[in-house]
């Protein structure tokens, strides 16, 4: 695919600030966002109208390779659009907790790490099959977006679910009809998926978060310390609460960060074995060893 017009986009996480919130091992993710982040600007979409694809999947003669090379073409489409924007929502969430760090503003900060869990549960869920399926299906993958795929056409229903739902889900009203993949799942179920994925104690923060940014009593007792044997006003309190929520959760927030962007960087590393998207070169920097599933997903590829 001919690399598009698109701006140019540049990202600089704050390295000072990814530290003091999410801790060391976290910030490296800072740096790998901030090498590939103008490349994943670099691509275009185009998708074929349903009408037209039945239409031309009807031909007797190349109706069957033109079936799987728009239909596994556009699932890797959909895989890299989701991966992209999952990187950007995550950086954005992170970019708005180091700012409100900054500002030493508890309300602010515990939102965007309250939102900053609930997209990584979303991430899991929606993405963390996707690396593993591709690459366990490269060959015949290839052969289909190669237009010489012959015999039954090869779909992946659940893989297809899952990226629309990742890119589509919303709350759907009563009245609606619309596919499961388009509605979203209740909070608590994203919070659980990260407990899953063995992220220590998120669902014991999650909670502390809600009732900090929610009208609950913490909202409330964070103005207040008590003095000998009165309790008086501290607007400055709430800068102590915040160092220490995060000082005693950073394990935990790091995990999160983790979750977020491991997902989506190994699609993107996969998809590099398709030629369809700009090589994210910035990748090439920096080692996923320590990632379990990498290990599998790549020696997949090599195979």
């Amino acid at each position: 695919m001919a690399a598009a017009s698109n701006p140019t986009i540049s990202v600089n996480l704050d390295h000072t600030g990814m530290v003091a919130i999410f801790g060391k091992e976290a910030a490296v993710y800072g740096k790998i966002v901030s090498d590939i982040a103008s490349d994943l600007a670099k691509d275009s979409y185009r998708f074929e109208d349903l009408d037209d694809f039945e239409i031309n999947t009807r031909d007797a003669e190349t109706g069957m390779e033109h079936a799987g090379r728009v239909y596994w073409t556009e699932i890797l489409y959909r895989a890299h659009m989701a991966s992209v924007a999952a990187v950007f929502r995550t950086t954005r969430w992170i970019e708005v907790a180091i700012r409100e760090y900054e500002a030493r503003s508890l309300y602010g900060c515990a939102s965007a790490c309250r939102s900053l869990i609930e997209s990584a549960g979303d991430i899991g869920l929606s993405l963390g099959p996707v690396a593993y399926a591709l690459a366990d299906n490269k060959d015949a993958l290839k052969v289909a977006i190669n237009g010489k795929a012959t015999g039954p056409l090869m779909i992946s229903q659940e893989l297809e679910d899952s990226l629309i739902h990742f890119t589509h889900a919303r709350k759907v009203t009563k009245s609606e009809e619309a596919p499961e993949s388009h509605k979203a799942m209740p909070s608590y179920k994203y919070i659980d998926y990260v407990d899953k994925m063995k992220v220590a104690d998120v669902q014991q923060l999650y909670a502390r978060l809600c009732e900090i940014v929610h009208p609950a009593a913490e909202s409330v007792s964070v103005t207040f310390v008590l003095k000998g044997d009165a309790w008086i006003v501290d607007p400055f309190n709430e800068r102590t609460v915040l160092q220490n929520l995060l000082v005693e959760n950073r394990g935990t927030l790091s995990g999160v960060v983790m979750a977020s962007y491991n997902a989506p960087l190994l699609i993107l590393k996969t998809l590099h074995s398709f030629d369809l998207f700009t090589k994210l070169s910035g990748l090439r920097k920096y080692r996923f060893d320590a990632i379990p599933a990498w290990s599998k997903i790549e020696a997949m590829l090599r195979s």
